[in-house]
């Protein structure tokens, strides 16, 4: 059998050939010969041995990174850090906040194919831990820790107001039961527990009292908030109603007697009271919630104090958008304030001069802290849905407290 191809044949084949092309396509736009830039080149890190997570700034020495310093990108177990300088030959950059003694770093420059790594494992250490047992379900107020770094923390308990001690190994066990929450608390010379409640009322308690027999110890001249000791065993109180009192914890006679009145701060209320170096500071607030620490020398062994002097103005300071709300001294006098400042929960003092402590980590509000023996503040976290204990590593050594055992 012969076939036959008209010419209509012919070309409507060639027209359905040509139709099953593809269409014209733009050039492509890779360089097949383009080998990107330099690598980059990762040397040393520092500091060498480890840093802390979120806080602390690395330096990356190496080759061909970028002065550009938004074409750098810096990771930490695939994590991006915050990258604050850079050099053809440095990288300055914040960690993320993971902590582990495995991290991968990585460097990505902009025009380079490859990423540059560092040979070594890197550890990133916590700043800030949690501490202690607890949840929201505990009604934390303040804390206090003794000479053997065991914390204890008043409790708002059921059915009674506890006194809990968390010891170094973080187990934790009733202190003792007692007749209040403590607005503020400290450990006295003989080992027995000092607290207040906002009351005119002094109260001590001994490890494993039942509540019925938590001691009302001393009657006081105004309502108490917080409390301290001095170096000579002289405890001084103070709250609402501008006064200052004194009490001799070494008499044991009525209510009233070893109580008086050192000072009277007129129109100023104390929210917090710490000693350090022969001043007692405290921080205050008046009507119109104008807030400032001051400080007043203490004049001799039994307790006399001097005049006021303001030390810093923290109203001023935060345009009232953040209210202090306790406050510690560190052994070399820099000041630290937890407030309820959402952007700097945590304020350090330092000559007159005042910024955020580890604000990438913390969190507002902070309403009591500690210190420990060493470079330990014990801070509590508290909030609707937060109650918690947190200890944090700030390099520095806290003051004397003079009331531990």
């Amino acid at each position: 059998m012969k076939f036959f191809f008209s010419d209509k044949i012919l070309l409507g084949l060639s027209i359905f050939i040509l139709s099953c092309e593809e269409p014209d396509a733009p050039d492509s736009i890779w360089d097949e010969n383009d080998e990107g830039g330099f690598t980059p080149i990762v040397n040393t890190v520092e500091p060498s041995q480890g840093s802390f997570a979120g806080i602390d700034t690395l330096t990356i020495m190496g080759q061909h990174f970028s002065a550009n310093l938004s074409e750098n990108l810096v990771y930490f177990n695939g994590i991006l850090g915050n990258v604050v300088g850079a050099t053809a030959t440095s990288i300055s950059v914040v960690p993320p906040n993971l902590v582990s003694d495995s991290v991968q770093i990585n460097v990505a420059v902009q025009g380079a194919f490859v990423f540059g790594k560092y040979e070594n494992l890197y550890t990133l250490r916590a700043a800030v831990i949690g501490y202690g047992p607890f949840d929201q379900f505990t009604d934390i107020y303040s804390l206090d820790l003794d000479r053997q770094e065991n914390l204890i923390v008043s409790l708002n308990a059921t059915p009674d107001a506890q006194f809990w001690m968390v010891d170094t190994y973080q187990d934790s066990a009733v202190w003792s039961s007692a007749l209040a929450k403590a607005s503020g608390m400290k450990l006295g010379p003989t080992g027995s527990i000092y607290f207040v409640n906002y009351q005119r009322f002094l109260y001590r308690d001994e490890q494993g009292t039942a509540k019925e027999n938590t001691e009302i110890f001393k009657r006081l001249n105004g309502n108490a908030t917080d409390l301290d000791f001095d170096e000579n065993g002289n405890l001084f109180l103070g709250g609402t109603g501008s006064t200052i009192d004194h009490v001799d914890i070494y008499n044991e006679d009525g209510l009233t007697d070893g109580v008086s009145e050192a000072k009277n701060l007129d129109t100023l209320d104390i929210i917090s009271l710490k000693v350090f170096n022969n001043f007692l500071y405290v921080l205050t607030t008046t009507v119109s919630s104008d807030q400032a620490i001051y400080k007043i020398p203490i004049l001799d062994n039994s307790g006399a104090l001097g005049d006021l002097e303001l030390v810093f103005d923290w109203s001023n300071y935060t345009n009232k958008e953040a209210s202090a709300l306790c406050f510690t001294l560190s052994e070399s006098g820099d000041i630290f304030v937890g407030s309820n400042w959402i952007t700097q929960p945590l304020t350090m003092i330092q000559n007159g001069s005042a910024n955020g402590f580890y604000n990438a980590i913390l969190t507002a509000p902070i309403v009591y802290m500690a210190w420990g023996n060493g470079n330990y503040l014990y801070v509590i976290n508290k909030t609707e849905d937060i109650n918690r204990v947190q200890k944090i590593d700030t390099r520095m050594a806290g003051a004397d407290y003079y009331g531990r055992p």
